[in-house]
Parts: structure tokens; sequence; C-alpha cells
């Protein structure tokens, strides 16, 4: 056998072999689907949670613990209560087709696990979030769920969350709706402000209704207002931040009166100093 024919065999041969590895490691590396992902999730030590979302990802996925969240929710249904879901985001991540941010996207992703639920008693709402650090590697809680009364949650002119409060708006007005709780919580913030030399950023924002360009200086108007008033108290100009989002960030819709109320607002967040 001449070598020209040997070192054509040799090459023949080493191609099938390496075809054959090839296609053997695909078969173990992607075999199961899911069940390699989660596994590489492990791998990689990324932690998951009962209801967890990724970057840029509007889809909810459920895993370990999903079925007590899950039997707990419907447990605590009563009459006349409404499940509240917000989806929160961040604000760099793309909007989805078909909604105002990825935070009611994620919000109705959410809302699809809870079948059992009728329409008429879930409310979906939406809520910015800061970047942490890590955030678009790896998975994150972002769906929130509270049963409400309808009738108590129209009512509010102002609302405490765990990172922020919340003053709203009359249609159209600089003029914050009146409320003691609002004047009582902006005379303790001052206080502590001037005692820690912490600072305050506020967040002007509005409903749909009217032109962009009018809607950004309606929510700067009301953020400013919301300073004079700090100021008035003894908070130094330098400690507060003021800007606007006017119609861009909803927190609920702005098909309904109860949504657009929901969506007037300067929403005020304290910066703490770092420990």
């Amino acid at each position: 056998m001449s070598a020209p024919i040997k070192v054509l065999i040799m090459l023949i041969v080493w191609l099938l072999f390496s075809l054959l590895a090839y296609r053997g490691c695909i078969q173990d590396c992607c075999k199961g689907g899911e069940d390699a992902i989660i596994q590489q999730d492990s791998a990689l030590n990324l932690k998951r949670y009962p209801i967890d979302f990724q970057w840029s990802k509007e889809a909810a996925n459920t895993n370990q613990g999903f079925d007590d969240l899950k039997a707990k929710l419907l447990a605590g249904m009563q009459d006349g209560q409404i499940l509240e879901i917000t989806g929160q985001y961040f604000e760099d991540e793309p909007k989805p087709d078909g909604f105002d941010n990825m935070g009611f996207a994620r919000a109705q992703a959410a809302r699809a696990l809870f079948p059992d639920i009728p329409d008429d008693r879930i409310k979906l709402r939406a809520r910015l979030m800061d970047e942490s650090e890590g955030v678009r590697n790896g998975y994150f809680e972002a769906a929130l769920f509270e049963w409400i009364k309808p009738e108590e949650k129209i009512a509010q002119t102002v609302e405490e969350l765990n990172d922020r409060i919340i003053i709203r708006f009359p249609y159209n007005s600089t003029e914050r709706e009146y409320d003691p709780s609002v004047d009582e919580y902006l005379d303790k913030l001052a206080k502590r402000i001037a005692s820690t030399g912490e600072t305050v950023q506020l967040t002007g924002h509005t409903d749909n209704k009217g032109a962009p360009d009018y809607n950004t200086k309606l929510g700067m108007a009301r953020a400013t207002g919301i300073k004079g008033v700090l100021m008035q108290k003894g908070v130094k100009a330098d400690q507060i931040s003021a800007s606007s989002k006017g119609q861009e960030q909803p927190v609920d819709s702005n098909v309904t009166e109860e949504g657009r109320h929901n969506n007037r607002r300067v929403e005020v967040r304290l910066i703490k100093k770092q420990q």
C-alpha cells in the first residue's frame, strides 16, 4: 500500500472518530433540556427563588417553593379582596410590545401562574427597582403579591413602601392631596436628614393625559413643590435632588381613574449613608 493511500485512510479514520466523539458530547451536555439548564445554574451557584426572572426577560420561572407560595396565597383569599400583583423592573430593561414597561409584563406573567383566581379579583401594577451588582447575570425576584381591599387602596393619598414613600396629586395639579399623614412623614424625614446628613431623592410622575413634554414639566413642578416643603422644614437644598419622569414610568393602568390617580405622584426616597 502506497504512502498516500495510508495517509488518506488515517485521515478518514480520524474524521470518523472525531464525529462520533462530538455527537456523544452533545448528547451528554444537552440531554434533559431544562434539567441541563438547572444543573448548570447549580454549578454556577446561582440563587433561585420560588418565582424568579432574568434580565430583559418577562417570563416567570417557577422553582422549588412555588407550590407552597401558591397554596399560601390561595388560602389567604377573603371575600371583598383582590390580589395585587406588582411586577418589578429595572430602568435599562427594554419595554416589551404591548406593555408600558417590563414591570407590567412580569406582573402579567406572574398572574398566569394563578389561573384559579378570576380576572376581576386581580390587579396588576409595576414598580421600578434600583439595579444591584450582578443582577444582569443571575436570577431575581420581581413579583410581589398582596391581598388588598380596593376601597381602602383607592382612598390612599400616601403610600409607604419598603424603600420609598408615594405622595399623590389631583389631576393636572402641583398641589398634593391633603393628608395629615403626608405632613407627619415629611416632618420626620426633615428631622432625620438634619441629624444624619443623608440625602433625599424626589421624582415627579404624571398620568398619560396631556402632551408628554407638558407632563415632564408637571412632574418636575410636583417634585420641586415637595422639595420646597422640605426646605421650609429645615432641609438644605444640596441634600435634595428633584427630577421628573413625566408619564414614562406608570405604576398602574392609565385606563381607569383609579390607575391614573396612582400614577400622579412624587416618589420620595431616602438615600441612606453607606455603612
